[in-house]
């Protein structure tokens, strides 16, 4: 089995993360012969080629989108990357395309028609772009059910000027009707959602829950990780983790990490350990006198990962929009319980009371004080970490995934064959 994945970045951020998990899987196990386009490469694999590497091109195709983004022509042209696109289609000769983040200014929408024409598509979701008319995600908001784009949603990323909103709704619902392409959802909450579009009527869309390598994360030693770290092993430890760390980030933490942090120094009588990852940096943590704060910057070795998480007692997780976030699952993965908030997918992997806690959206009151009865409550924390290895084994295995996806584009593909 031939498959072509197309991804804005190889290496860096959630859904990279999950695609790379997918590809190693499907080699190791079922030999399949899998190729990469990108946008950003980072790193050095042969089978990883990026779409752009003349200046020029990359330079106008930026201008491209700095022009055509205000008019609210969202992604509808990108000349060399399409050009080199579909020449490396031609190339491989995939048996199917595998589709994950496309909404970095180098994949025209209409493009997909195109390609379906070369092999069957299988979307990976890892956000509500593909339904909506701009926004990653919409926050409650439901217009996109009625192909419309409500102003409030036009300025969320991938922003765009004019609201052009419904016509970019009806345009992918036109792409989609006419093009051999299947969906895949990580989480039940986002495939729900999907399954109202009215832009994948007629469309398959399948659950796959992201699986992880219990080989390469599981518990270590608590007391040692946090000693390697440079811990003090008598302290609790939480623990948060970001692509970005910065108190604009309007996805994950930002301000509303710096509420709960606060409340939890005022409420807190002994010092805690904080342990951030990701990139930037928040100063306003130090002005917490009960923190100690440690940052580790962004992390891209999976073992230093590991040894993090397992010298956390606590994770915690303030998100405000998220599918089906892969750090909580590694967290669970190390043994390490998390609390978080009722959003997204996150309930699918936090079971309230089980292997961590679910706070009702933005009640930072709660979130803190439940924190801190956690952390002071060490037969519930062992509890909860035990319960932790139980979903993982359950739920998120990494040979499961893998199979799913081997099963569905193997179906795909015969039924392809006899069309």
């Amino acid at each position: 089995m031939r498959v072509l994945f197309i991804n804005t970045i190889d290496k860096v951020g959630g859904a990279a993360v999950v695609m790379q998990r997918l590809m190693r899987g499907l080699h190791e196990n079922y030999c399949t012969e899998n190729h990469l386009l990108v946008k950003t490469k980072e790193g050095k694999s042969d089978d990883t080629i990026k779409i752009l590497s003349k200046r020029s091109e990359i330079i106008i195709e930026k201008i491209i989108d700095r022009i055509t983004r205000p008019l609210g022509l969202l992604y509808q042209t990108f000349p060399f990357s399409s050009r080199n696109i579909l020449s490396a289609i031609k190339s491989y000769e995939p048996d199917i395309i595998n589709l994950h983040n496309t909404q970095s200014a180098y994949f025209a929408t209409p493009l997909i028609k195109k390609i379906a024409k070369a092999a069957p598509i299988v979307w990976t979701l890892h956000d509500m772009w593909s339904f909506t008319g701009n926004a990653s995600h919409t926050f409650g908001n439901m217009s996109w059910k009625e192909l419309k784009n409500d102003t409030e949603l036009k300025k969320i990323p991938p922003s765009i000027g004019i609201n052009t909103g419904s016509f970019l709704l009806r345009q992918k619902k036109r792409i989609y009707q006419n093009s051999n392409i299947t969906f895949v959802t990580p989480s039940i909450w986002l495939k729900q959602l999907a399954e109202q579009s009215p832009l994948f009527e007629g469309k398959s869309i399948h659950h796959i829950y992201n699986g992880i390598d219990t080989n390469t994360f599981y518990p270590q030693n608590k007391q040692l990780a946090k000693q390697e770290l440079g811990l003090s092993p008598d302290d609790p430890v939480i623990m948060f983790s970001s692509h970005f760390i910065q108190k604009n980030n309007p996805w994950k933490g930002g301000t509303d990490l710096l509420k709960i942090l606060e409340k939890l120094n005022t409420f807190s009588n002994k010092k805690i350990n904080f342990l951030v990852l990701g990139e930037g940096r928040l100063d306003d943590l130090n002005s917490f006198s009960n923190f100690n704060v440690v940052f580790k910057g962004y992390v891209h070795e999976e073992k230093y990962m590991v040894k993090c998480l397992s010298a956390a007692d606590l994770f915690i997780y303030p998100t405000r929009a998220d599918n089906l976030a892969n750090v909580l699952i590694e967290s669970i993965a190390c043994g390490t319980p998390c609390i978080t908030f009722d959003i997204g997918g996150n309930n699918e992997i936090i079971k309230h009371n089980f292997n961590g806690l679910i706070i009702p959206p933005f009640d930072f009151d709660k979130f803190a004080t439940s924190t801190l009865a956690l952390l002071n409550d060490k037969e519930r924390l062992i509890e909860y970490s035990t319960n932790c290895l139980s979903i993982v084994r359950n739920y998120f295995r990494l040979n499961t995934m893998v199979k799913s996806y081997y099963d569905l584009f193997q179906k795909i593909i015969n039924t392809n064959k006899l069309n």
